[in-house]
């Protein structure tokens, strides 16, 4: 039974692929938490976007008995949040449940640093559908990429998704003799439950959840790329090559200028040890000694707690971590 004065905070973590929720008190208890396998990225889908936001979190409500107006901070931290026609949807559909003046939206990235690098210590590397690298320093944010899916980031799961099927577009009549193309193939065939490609193609692009299918090509890619395959290779070392220009941008501008090296690692790409892998041998001429750190949590509490502190209330992580019901990166 929540207490009248007890401070409930709700978190979204929303990005191109799926939407995390997560409704915990000051205590660090959490009462609540929902997964949609939905976008609410604001610059893919503003419309769809806004209304999977508000649907989480009227259901985080109902999950825990609570009205809505019981609530008293939510913190969004949205892909694609400096969308203005997402945002302003948002904040519209906010201002129904009388939750607007409450709520904080952040990009998804800055709610993941605050999980992950404590006291504005560190870089983060966020590799999911997009890519992100983000750093602080003297309270001033440090980015790399983040620009968009569509918007020429290198290293994403959506541009590897997307570099595949680049090159069965380029090679469709060279596929039959070509093992490697023959895998990709197959692996594109059997995602998008087809069996003639241009056909599949059009009808992919055509699909309002386009961008999180091609992103989840990017798993069997490095898949393939882990077992030899010299196309799905050229591609994980394109992406991860660009992804350590983006680190190493960071760290000319933090001056940093020890040999080694912690990166907290966010979102499902950058979890695959061998993309990983693949990472650290392009930084390892600087970086001799490489060391990776993944927060246990989603990033919803790093969006909730920065909404929180708002109101000079500080929810210790820690506590959070000592429940039987809080939700996992």
């Amino acid at each position: 039974m929540i207490k009248e004065d007890q401070f409930c905070v709700i978190g979204v973590d929303g990005g191109a692929s799926k939407t995390r929720g997560v409704l915990f008190t000051e205590a660090g208890d959490t009462l609540a938490s929902a997964i949609y396998q939905r976008s609410s990225n604001l610059s893919i889908n503003p419309e769809t976007s806004s209304v999977c936001i508000i649907n989480i979190i009227q259901e985080l409500c109902a999950q825990a008995s609570i009205s809505v107006e019981h609530i008293d901070a939510v913190g969004l931290g949205i892909a694609g949040s400096s969308n203005q026609e997402g945002r302003d949807m948002v904040f519209g559909r906010l201002d129904h449940l009388q939750l607007s003046q409450r709520t904080l939206i952040i990009n998804d990235a800055e709610a993941a640093y605050e999980l992950s690098c404590p006291g504005d210590f560190g870089i983060l590397v966020t590799v999911g559908t997009g890519v992100i690298c983000l750093s602080r320093r003297n309270g001033k944010i440090i980015r790399e990429a983040g620009k968009g899916h569509d918007k020429g980031d290198i290293g994403s799961g959506y541009w590897i998704g997307r570099q595949a099927i680049l090159n069965l577009t380029l090679n469709e009549t060279s596929v039959i003799g070509d093992p490697d193309l023959e895998s990709i193939m197959a692996i594109f065939m059997t995602y998008v439950d087809g069996q003639e490609f241009q056909s599949c193609l059009e009808k992919l692009y055509q699909r309002d959840d386009a961008v999180t299918i091609i992103a989840g090509l990017a798993q069997h890619i490095i898949s393939l790329a882990e077992k030899g395959n010299k196309i799905a290779v050229a591609i994980v070392q394109e992406a991860t090559h660009a992804i350590a220009d983006y680190i190493l941008t960071i760290i000319d501008a933090l001056g940093y200028n020890n040999n080694n090296l912690i990166l907290a690692g966010n979102g499902s790409v950058i979890r695959n040890d061998f993309f990983r892998s693949s990472l650290n041998d392009e930084l390892r001429f600087h970086f001799p000694e490489l060391k990776w750190i993944f927060s246990a949590l989603s990033p919803a509490y790093g969006a909730a707690i920065l909404a929180a502190r708002i109101y000079d209330i500080e929810v210790n992580i820690s506590e959070i971590l000592k429940g039987d019901f809080f939700v996992p990166a």
